[in-house]
């Protein structure tokens, strides 16, 4: 569970789910507060629950697509209340191919943005945003997700996950 200072909010914020249903509850707290501007940043090893934690999202901005992981393609769009861009930078050779995605056009045109593996491209995105770091847990099914808030606006995507954990939202996942 989370870390919480009588009653101040954290920057940051850790919780362990149990579950692949566990880590895509969570997404879809946080798809259910984004803004158009919003930007995710998701960090951790092959197979932590990246791809996972954005189909939560995609529940959350309530698009009906298949989430699938951008690997090949690079960006996926999914259309809801408000459009999520899903990119995957894990094929990028260096920040330089970055440009060439266009991912700032996604946010100029209001759409909110999910990246993986960004430290493929440190320096390259806007100062404000979400920092998840998925890393395995105990348990095989056990993901801990460490959240950081970077600039006012990130924060209330980690208040969606505080809340989450600390009501039991999380617990079973589920739509």
């Amino acid at each position: 569970m989370g870390e919480i200072e009588s009653g101040v909010m954290p920057k940051s914020f850790t919780i362990t789910t149990r579950s692949e249903a566990e880590t895509v509850s969570i997404g879809q707290a946080v798809g259910a507060s984004l803004q158009p501007r919003d930007l995710i940043l998701l960090s951790g090893e092959l197979g932590a629950g990246k791809t996972r934690f954005v189909e939560g999202m995609t529940r959350g901005i309530e698009s009906e697509a298949e989430t699938r992981s951008p690997t090949f393609v690079l960006v996926n769009e999914y259309v809801g209340r408000l459009m999520l861009a899903h990119c995957d930078l894990y094929r990028l050779s260096g920040p330089e191919e970055i440009g060439e995605l266009g991912l700032d056009d996604y946010l100029a045109r209001d759409a909110a943005l999910a990246v993986e593996w960004p430290e493929r491209a440190r320096g390259e995105f806007p100062d404000e945003a979400l920092e998840i770091e998925l890393d395995f847990g105990e348990g095989p099914d056990d993901r801990v997700l460490t959240a950081t808030a970077i600039g006012e606006a990130a924060i209330r995507l980690l208040i969606a996950i505080r809340v989450a954990a600390e009501t039991g939202q999380h617990a079973g996942g589920g739509r």
